[in-house]
């Protein structure tokens, strides 16, 4: 930030007025907060706030406000907020990345993770003593922002000895509604979790750290370095061991169903959003990256054309089932926050559906009439929910329309199973990073200038690559476009069809239709 218009303001002795602080604070709660950083506790702000110096309470008025058409009554007062903002605009991290300016937006984030390590944190401090609980927000949030945004380039990851997490806010009471009667009789229930749950923001960043290692091996995949995923000393086992570890720390009281996800009124998720945003993070990164890592793109396309052995079946059967599965669970979480009011403005959460929508787009494809018709559905959830986000940036309408262009190539399908398509409009989707910003943007069309066809690639989606144990083709409804489908196709496409807040017990990213041997 200019530090001559921070002086200027502090010394003529402007104060912000009590109802732009509370204003402020407001805003933040609702548009910032844990979307993705948990920078400030919004538990007792307006009265932190109103202790800060006033160069630090203008920085915070244009953090919260310089997005929004600002209505107040001072004409001076807006002047300099809008004035704070503007100077801030060159060195704050959000506003860099929006304005597609990924080196700044690196370079700052890269001092920010530099400051940190040199000040260091009192790791003997509680979250239950205010400052150390800001503490431990801080070095938090730069590390979320290492690992969501620029995962390649991480410093405070790398340190073995991390400090405790934030304070994190209490569940929400659930619905009066639940109750055993709603489950079948086998689900474990909340009474049968006897572990101390360490709380949603400590899952919460443990996921995006999990968010950061699956994009950083998107990307070894992507230059040609990955190791052979079937091996149990893999890369690919490594990360899905991590992954059993994260579902083993969460606690039941979270799960889906024991929240009441999809009943909550928007004033309910409103009244909780220090609950809800760390909650809906971890959920959609939980299912973003299990489908990322299983991704058809990665072992039906990538993987094959680096001239790899064969996959065993097996192996690329489970990789099918987890990409459907967790992709539908992500469109199915986007869908409900349509449905229920709960307005997200999370900037990573957008690059994970964004590239969680390549997953269904591809299975459009199959030969498989229902997986084809179940997948379109999806990839309209995730489509429809990115452009329900506000205040895109650039960043996200690049998304966006590469998601466009990918659909428009529906009808050079070949066939019912086969697509034709620029490899390089998926990587720009599912290798995200903020760094990727510097490279071209996406053209509309193959015409000069653009890719031409020799960098294109033409795929058959098959989801089907065990024998499956069912009844004969003769005997089933004739469907011209079907292959026999196993189990795991059958829950894929019942998702949107029962309530899975009743069938699922577990952590909802396991391979469920595994489960049922």
């Amino acid at each position: 930030m200019d530090s001559s218009s921070l002086r200027a303001s502090a010394v003529s002795g402007t104060t912000p007025s009590p109802d732009s602080l509370d204003h402020a604070v407001n805003e933040y709660r609702r548009r910032l907060y844990f979307q993705p950083l948990p920078l400030f506790n919004p538990d007792g702000l307006r009265e932190r706030i109103g202790r800060f110096p006033l160069f630090l309470q203008w920085i915070f008025l244009a953090l919260a406000l310089s997005n929004l058409p600002y209505d107040s009554s001072s004409a001076k007062e807006a002047d300099l907020i809008h004035s704070h903002a503007r100077s801030a605009r060159d060195t704050v991290l959000d506003l860099a990345m929006r304005e597609g300016r990924p080196a700044l937006a690196l370079m700052t984030i890269g001092a920010a993770t530099r400051l940190q390590l040199v000040r260091g944190v009192g790791y003997s401090e509680s979250p239950n003593n205010p400052q150390g609980d800001a503490s431990l927000r801080c070095y938090w949030s730069v590390f979320i922002l290492e690992k969501g945004f620029a995962p390649r380039f991480t410093l405070l990851s790398q340190i073995h000895a991390k400090p405790e997490y934030p304070c994190s806010a209490r569940e929400p009471s659930p619905p009066s509604y639940l109750g055993d009667e709603e489950y079948a009789p086998d689900l474990v229930t909340i009474r049968d979790d006897l572990r101390t749950d360490p709380g949603i923001t400590s899952h919460a960043a443990r996921a995006v750290s999990f968010f950061g290692d699956v994009i950083s091996y998107l990307h070894a995949l992507h230059i040609g370095k990955a190791d052979n995923p079937a091996d149990t000393n893999s890369t690919f086992y490594q990360l899905t061991n991590t992954l059993y570890d994260l579902e083993s720390q969460l606690g039941h009281i979270h799960f889906v169903r024991n929240v009441g996800f999809s009943e909550r009124t928007p004033e309910e998720f409103e009244r909780h959003r220090e609950y809800w945003a760390p909650w809906l993070l971890f959920q959609i990164t939980a299912h973003a990256t299990q489908g990322l890592l299983n991704h058809p793109f990665i072992h039906l396309v990538t993987l094959r054309r680096a001239n790899r052995p064969s996959q065993p079946r097996l192996f690329l059967q489970q990789t099918v089932d987890q990409a459907m599965f967790h992709s539908a669970w992500v469109a199915r979480l986007v869908q409900t926050c349509m449905d229920r009011g709960l307005v997200v403005y999370d900037p990573l959460i957008g690059d994970m559906v964004a590239a969680t929508a390549t997953i269904p787009w591809l299975f459009q494809y199959a030969r498989d009439a229902k997986v084809s018709e179940t997948s379109k559905e999806n990839y309209r959830k995730c489509v429809e929910f990115l452009e329900s986000m506000p205040d895109p940036s650039p960043r996200s309408l690049q998304k966006r329309e590469l998601l466009h262009q990918l659909q428009t190539m529906s009808s050079q399908a070949h066939d019912n199973n086969m697509i034709s398509f620029q490899p390089s409009k998926i990587w720009q989707l599912i290798d995200s990073d903020i760094m990727d910003a510097v490279a071209p943007p996406p053209t509309t069309d193959d015409t000069a200038g653009g890719q031409s066809d020799a960098s294109r690639t033409t795929v058959s989606v098959q989801t089907t690559f065990v024998h499956p144990i069912g009844d004969r083709r003769s005997d089933q409804r004739p469907n011209p476009l079907s292959d026999t489908v196993a189990n795991p196709t059958d829950l894929y496409e019942g998702l949107e069809q029962y309530s899975l807040d009743s069938i699922f017990s577990q952590p909802m990213f396991i391979d469920h239709a595994w489960l049922h041997v």
